[in-house]
């Protein structure tokens, strides 16, 4: 039995031998580190001569029961006005344990008040906060920060925090990689990765109270059909991030060639069907990448519609029949002349290019869920052929374009060689 609480939570990587999901072994390594923390308060002499209350409070991805090997560990130590000079000796007892296994501590030391107001000044602080739990100390003073948070930095800020927060996504993306096809994927904050994940539930728990993937199904911002494949790719994410930190024995969230044939060994990939190992392991990545970057998408574009913050005139404009502008989207109106159409599924996106505005969340969904109108008729005809190139030489920026039609499967099922392209 590991006597360490780094060796406990080294042990963890064979969790998904025993057919963990990566959200499970992400909730045992928290919970390893809830205990030790909880036993290092409850025991420590500062803590029983402190007068007043103080409360040890989770944050971040700890927050969360997100916690991986060589992750940060985020506290708040919270506390009263009677407990304030209590404080340093209070740390010092919860720190120091916690360094001396090699863990790196991010850690404040706050008032309620106080800790309010840093969340209205520093967004990620902020967002830290909605992730906030009580891992030892006074339920009472914990209860009183939750409250004060929720009426002075939540209420009354909807639109405010989804605008701050796509900033940063899109800060984020230009820096490590605002596409899901890249070489060297970045697991965690590239687009397609954990903090687009973590983004939107940000914004799901912050801006409309759904405090999971049930709330958020049921509130119409995340379809039953895309749910299952969402929840994969979030446990394959996790995982890979996992093995990362274990085999670099460090912080690492980049998923760079040196890394990707051990990952690949490490998850039983082989060499099959002409392709080695390694090239089927990061075929899912990508798809997994793609189908966390397509889920995600379409819930900002709903909390857009929600909250009114959707761009461009109200006023309808045609394109052409059955394709129109509305609100800053290219729209398909008439499902039964798509079905009497199919060149439509096409021209939609050749519309999308000339006008330069994405699809609408809908529109995309209908045409990943009518691929069986691109069968061998569809693929050989002329005009749709015709209309294809239109797209490829008139269109300015083409790769916005080919990457929804990727997202959406219309690209590889007109182009079925395509799937095979790294």
């Amino acid at each position: 039995m590991p006597s360490t609480l780094r060796q406990q939570q080294e042990a963890l990587v064979e969790a998904w031998r025993q057919g963990l999901s990566g959200q499970e072994i992400l909730h045992r390594s928290a919970a390893l580190v809830d205990e030790f923390i909880a036993d290092r308060f409850n025991t420590a002499p500062a803590v029983h001569k402190a007068r007043g209350s103080i409360a040890v409070i989770a944050l971040g991805g700890y927050g969360r029961r997100e916690f991986y090997p060589y992750s940060d560990i985020d506290l708040l130590l919270l506390h009263d006005w009677r407990s304030k000079k209590s404080m340093q000796a209070v740390a010092e007892a919860l720190l120091y344990p916690l360094w001396d296994e090699g863990f790196e501590v991010g850690q404040s030391v706050r008032g309620v008040k106080d800790a309010v107001q840093f969340a209205l000044e520093d967004f990620h602080f902020q967002v830290a906060l909605l992730d906030a739990r009580l891992i030892a100390g006074s339920p009472t003073l914990f209860d009183e920060l939750r409250t004060r948070y929720t009426k002075k930095v939540v209420d009354g800020r909807r639109h405010e925090f989804v605008r701050t927060m796509e900033t940063f996504k899109l800060e984020r993306w230009q820096k490590y990689g605002s596409h899901t096809y890249l070489l060297e994927p970045h697991i965690k904050e590239g687009k397609g990765g954990l903090r687009d994940i973590q983004a939107m539930c940000w914004v799901a728990k912050g801006v409309f109270g759904l405090q999971d993937l049930d709330a958020v199904q049921a509130s119409g911002m995340l379809e039953a059909a895309n749910r299952k494949a969402f929840e994969e790719a979030w446990s394959m994410l996790i995982k890979i991030r996992n093995r990362l930190h274990l085999f670099c024995r460090r912080k690492n969230d980049h998923l760079i060639f040196e890394f990707q044939q051990e990952t690949a060994s490490a998850f039983d990939y082989r060499d099959k069907g002409g392709l080695l190992g390694v090239e089927h392991f990061m075929r899912d990545v990508y798809t997994h990448l793609q189908t966390v970057s397509m889920v995600t998408d379409l819930f900002f574009e709903h909390v857009h519609e929600v909250l009114g913050l959707t761009s461009g005139s109200v006023v309808e404009q045609q394109l052409e029949r059955s394709i129109v502008i509305r609100g800053g989207t290219v729209r398909l109106t008439s499902l039964e002349e798509l079905a009497e159409r199919p060149l439509l599924l096409m021209r939609l996106f050749l519309q999308a290019g000339r006008a330069g505005l994405p699809l609408h969340h809908r529109t995309r969904q209908i045409v990943a869920s009518h691929l069986s109108l691109v069968d061998d008729r569809f693929r050989s005809s002329k005009r749709v052929a015709k209309v294809f190139f239109e797209l490829l030489t008139q269109v300015d920026t083409i790769f916005p374009v080919l990457e929804a039609m990727l997202s959406t499967g219309l690209l590889t099922r007109y182009i079925p060689e395509f799937a095979g392209v790294e």
